[in-house]
């Protein structure tokens, strides 16, 4: 491939990006802002339109986020977002924030510190401010600061803290690593009980998917953004300048990448448009580190050499373990492979000729090598495709968590302001929309723990992913010696039929002989979600239907292909005892009442088509929980709205309704799932709005599912159910959730 041509690519790429940005927009938005603040007294929506005229603000004229990130400080102090207050203060600075305003900012960081207890920190810019000319009122407010700054050192005192020799700690490993023919395998070392922790570790490279706003570098998903303001898209953004500044290595060598939205140019073609930015990840991180334990002046081929003999083996290097993860084997050539090849060398012309990566190399080798940059080109494409290769087969791992229902690309989805009566505290009944969709947030790579497991479609292991962070807990108790299975199909032998694990399964290059697809009645596990009785009064025999052509694992209800209203009678399901088709009825009620159901007339059909779905979906149906859901959804909304307000039947109704279900999500993907966490937010804001209540056992197990969610979502739920929960319970045996030992 001649660089020339794709030189020219990114030229093409330049001349269709950067253009959304706009001075004037950013300077609209920033008055929007203040007006919110000023008039509105909401500091919560003024901080969501300061953060949009961030985003808009062009890289040539700094000013503009200047001035928007200096206002933001001032909305987020108001909130009790110190720290992120301070950080708005150091960026409005490095940006070029008026010099004639500078001390509104320095009492603002003062200010800070102080509430962050940084005693130092906040003397020092006191100090700064008592260098400048101050007026009347800036110079009161500095002495009033300083006042308070020697009474709280005065009335500081350390706190009495336990130490380790008094704390018992247990440090053996509970897994080891087997290699058999390159091959990896783990197994626990001791017994471990269900739900004991087997590993835990962070991610060697992480990228957000683009479902939501993540720190890239951190991983965690609710913070307020601090973005790269050369960059033309959204996806680059931090929680903290610390974060910024620790990912800067990496983001020097991809911004130009993002300014072009180069990933995102290569498109679908490969499945996944980040699994090319994670394999450039994982080389731009570890090359540099690797090659400074090579010999002085190595050749390309001794190099190359090297890192197939005697670096791979080191166990001190962290890029060596990158490079043992197994590969996709390819039995013959596809076009597949022949794309992504073109793919790793076009970023390996990237990295040559938009980067001075290869001059980072040049100075991570013991002394100048003689390599070219045509060499160094030819060995990032190298091990680039093997990356790809890499993660094409058992090394991707899809990081789960909850994601508002919006375009990543809009910084407010739903108004996300609304959703909060304090930063990390949701409005009352507000629960379920931010916990209401699961997706992948972000890709990542554990080459020491997650990517050695054997895959298995019955798991052995929960794998919580909380930022960065992924922790590995049991399933069930594990004798000494047992496998360590994870499953590495989209869902395990109770969410989809073998067919479709098999295929997700080959195209990673896994031929699964696990017990649960050995065994001659496999599909029972799944079908039981799946149960008809059927609807000829002359039959009424409980079947399975067979495969849907439109409808993958038999979810009908969520293809369009069968839910549109002209399907109203089709033959979309048959019962193969009498050969009828069923007429779905009470499907076909509940959706053309849930269209209207601010009227209570057809919340009642809702009500009434829900009891006659249980006569037709047996036991664990998964259709009942989709039913539910909808309709807690539609329910909540028009009472949220103030269309209408529901009375206390009705929400004993829906809590009934949901609370009937949540068995069956436990049964099919676990009292230890993310799933079942989003489906009992329902329940739980109908337990806020209302005197409905559930039983203790019930409300154990809820508090203790939040212990597999990341942990900036455990801290919003425990903060729920101590505002609106609790309390009414409070003339139980629990009325905090400290006392429920979760």
């Amino acid at each position: 491939m001649h660089s020339t041509h794709v030189l020219k690519w990114f030229q093409h790429l330049r001349h269709q990006t950067g253009h959304f940005k706009s001075e004037e927009e950013s300077r609209r938005l920033r008055e929007a802002g203040n007006d919110s603040y000023r008039k509105e007294k909401h500091p919560l929506k003024a901080s969501d339109l300061f953060t949009e005229a961030i985003f808009l603000a062009p890289a040539r004229n700094t000013l503009a986020a200047a001035l928007a990130h200096a206002n933001r400080s001032l909305a987020l102090y108001d909130c009790g977002l110190y720290a992120e207050s301070y950080d708005d203060c150091l960026c409005a600075l490095d940006l070029g924030y008026p010099e004639e305003y500078l001390p509104l900012i320095k009492l603002r960081q003062a200010a800070c510190a102080l509430k962050l207890r940084n005693f130092a920190l906040c003397e020092e810019h006191l100090h700064e401010l008592l260098h400048i000319e101050l007026n009347q009122v800036f110079e009161t407010r500095t002495h009033e600061l300083w006042h308070q700054c020697e009474v709280l050192k005065v009335e500081r005192f350390e706190m009495a803290v336990q130490t380790g020799d008094d704390l018992e700690t247990n440090d053996m490993k509970a897994f080891e690593i087997a290699w058999l023919d390159n091959s990896s395998s783990l197994h626990s070392t001791r017994a471990l009980a269900r739900n004991a922790l087997i590993f835990e570790s962070e991610a060697v490279a992480m990228v957000p998917s683009g479902n939501c706003r993540v720190c890239d570098y951190c991983g965690i998903t609710q913070f307020i953004p601090f973005p790269c303001i050369y960059c033309s898209n959204r996806l680059v953004v931090y929680c903290s300048r610390q974060c910024r500044v620790k990912h800067a290595a990496i983001h020097s060598v991809e911004c130009f990448g993002h300014q072009i939205e180069l990933f995102e140019s290569f498109g679908e073609v490969f499945g996944m448009p980040r699994l090319l930015q994670l394999a450039l990840r994982m080389l731009i991180t570890g090359l540099p580190e690797l090659l400074a334990h090579c010999r002085k002046k190595p050749t390309l081929s001794k190099l190359w050499s090297a890192i197939n003999g005697a670096l791979l083996e080191r166990q001190d290097i962290g890029y060596s373990s990158m490079l043992r993860l197994e590969k996709l084997k390819e039995e013959h050539t596809s076009d597949t492979l022949i794309a992504l090849a073109l793919a790793a060398h076009i970023l390996a012309i990237y990295l040559n000729k938009c980067t001075t990566f290869f001059e980072q190399l040049e100075k991570s080798l013991p002394s100048a090598s003689r390599m070219s940059n045509a060499e160094w080109e030819l060995l990032c494409a190298a091990l680039l495709m093997r990356h790809i290769s890499q993660l094409r087969h058992r090394s991707l791992t899809h990081c789960r968590s909850f994601v508002l229902p919006a375009d990543p690309h809009v910084f407010s989805p739903l108004n996300e302001f609304q959703l909060w009566a304090a930063p990390m505290r949701l409005q009352e009944g507000h629960l379920h929309l931010l916990a209401g969709e699961v997706a992948v947030v972000a890709y990542a790579v554990y080459p020491e723990t997650l990517s050695l497991c054997r895959h298995s479609c019955s798991s052995t292991i929960c794998s919580k992913f909380s930022g960065r962070k992924m922790t590995a807990l049991a399933l069930l108790d594990l004798p000494a010696g047992s496998g360590i299975y994870n499953c590495f199909a989209s869902g395990n032998y109770q969410q989809l039929r073998q067919g479709e694990r098999s295929k997700q399964l080959k195209e990673h290059g896994i031929k699964c002989h696990c017990n649960a697809c050995q065994l001659s009645y496999t599909e029972d596990q799944f079908d039981k979600f799946h149960r008809y009785r059927c609807d000829n009064p002359k039959c009424m025999e409980i079947f399975t239907p067979h495969a849907l052509p439109h409808a993958p694992n038999l979810r009908w209800w969520l293809s369009e292909e069968y839910t549109q209203p002209e399907y109203n009678g089709a033959e979309l399901i048959v019962c193969p005892h009498c050969g009828e088709a069923q007429k779905l009825e009470w499907f076909w009620s509940f959706n053309t009442s849930l269209i209207d159901c601010e009227l209570i007339e057809e919340r009642c059909k809702l009500y009434a088509a829900i009891e006659r779905a249980e006569c037709h979906l047996m036991e664990l149906h998964e259709c009942k929980v989709a039913l539910a859901r909808l309709l807690l959804e539609q329910c909540l909304m028009v009472h949220r709205e103030g269309a209408t307000v529901l009375d206390d039947w009705e929400f004993n109704k829906l809590g009934s309704i949901m609370r009937a279900v949540l068995p069956g999500v436990m049964a099919q993907y676990g009292g230890q799932s993310i799933e079942y966490v989003k489906y009992f937010a329902y329940f739980w804001d109908v337990m806020a709005l209302s005197n409905y209540k559930c039983n203790d056992r019930e409300l154990m197990q809820m508090l203790n599912a939040l212990e597999f969610i990341a942990d900036e979502f455990k801290d919003i739920f425990i903060n729920y159910y101590e505002d609106y929960i609790a309390p009414k319970f409070a003339e139980e045996s629990y009325g905090s959730v400290v006392d429920t030992q979760v």
